[in-house]
């Protein structure tokens, strides 16, 4: 984990911040606003309008095998493009970015060695959450019509995961730019201000 950590810290830059969000914004475009094969719209198609399972803020197996059922064979297989390719892609390009974003601040706020750098990673834990909720979706569709419904459950609590880290990892991000754009502030004429350490 130190050595994740140290890679963020020694790589952030506007430069590749800019990259990975724009990467995010194209995968997003493409799952979510075309008529691709591996589109939820296409998906959501096969399934009679049944929305897929991780855009879900809760599922559970029966949900997941009635979505099964719905797609057909070759809407399971769309089902399944969707989350081994973009839906992998972009889960790792939003969570570099927003840890990307919040090493940039904290580098210019504490030292390297402050305990409050982990934070930067909690985007990191967020986006493995979404991944290995996508993996046991994508496991379970495969046996079909076999039931994994331990697997499904995992994949809910992933989806727990994923969407419980997103408001602090938002809060967080917030607080530090608010910080680092009161400390950048400049002073009243003939003061001096420095970047202290915080805590």
């Amino acid at each position: 984990m130190k050595k994740i950590l140290s890679f963020i810290q020694d790589k952030t830059s506007w430069p590749v911040i800019m990259g990975v969000l724009a990467c995010s914004v194209l995968l997003m475009f493409m799952m979510n606003g075309t008529n691709l094969p591996f589109s939820s719209p296409t998906i959501e198609k096969f399934s009679g309008g049944i929305p897929i399972l991780d855009m879900r803020l809760s599922f559970t197996p029966d949900d997941a095998y009635e979505l099964f059922t719905a797609l057909g064979k070759e809407g399971r297989q769309a089902y399944r493009l969707l989350h081994l390719v973009p839906d992998i892609l972009f889960p790792i390009s939003y969570s570099l970015a927003f840890a990307f974003i919040g090493a940039w601040f904290l580098v210019r706020l504490l030292p390297l060695d402050h305990n409050l750098h982990w934070l930067s990673l909690i985007p990191l834990v967020s986006g493995t959450a979404d991944i290995l909720e996508n993996i046991s979706l994508v496991f379970a569709s495969l046996a079909y019509p076999s039931r994994i419904d331990w697997l499904v459950n995992g994949a809910f609590l992933m989806n727990r995961v994923k969407f419980g880290l997103l408001p602090l990892g938002l809060i967080f991000l917030i607080v530090i730019v608010v910080i680092w754009f009161i400390r950048k502030r400049p002073g009243p004429v003939g003061e001096t201000r420095t970047l202290g350490a915080l805590g």
